[in-house]
């Protein structure tokens, strides 16, 4: 039967009406529930999940390097297969690792991403003389 019943039609135009004569108060609640322990907390644990499926995905169904196989989660982080991360990371705004995870599950797991630790990582970028912030190493 799909669609929006009548009550919670009212329900919905009813809760933003409220919310429009009460803005200010309900902007300063979340306010504070953004500066909480609680939310802090739930944050946390939604981007270690997030990073757990990412990671996992793209470490062929297993949380570990592809490489070396190297399984500490604090060590591991998505990779560009065929280089080019730092641009990737300018050019979609991507400003930290955790948009790179969103960016990457929103985008149904795209190809050329893969799961790698930190070592194998800039052993990879030694190995393909890979630039890193517009610096070749040396």
């Amino acid at each position: 039967m799909g669609g929006i019943s009548i009550s919670s039609t009212r329900e919905k135009k009813r809760s933003l009406e409220y919310y429009h004569a009460h803005r200010d108060v309900q902007l300063a609640k979340a306010r504070v529930y953004r500066h909480s322990e609680k939310y802090r907390m739930r944050y946390k644990a939604w981007r270690l999940k997030l990073k757990i499926e990412v990671l996992t995905r793209y470490g062929g169904g297993v949380l570990a390097c592809v490489r070396c196989k190297f399984d500490d989660i604090r060590a591991l982080s998505i990779d560009h297969i065929n280089g080019g991360g730092s641009q990737h990371r300018l050019t979609n705004l991507l400003v930290d690792g955790g948009n790179v995870y969103q960016y990457l599950k929103k985008n149904n797991f795209p190809e050329g991403y893969q799961t790698l630790c930190m070592n194998c990582q800039f052993i990879k970028k030694m190995e393909n003389d890979e630039n890193f912030n517009g610096k070749l190493y040396e």
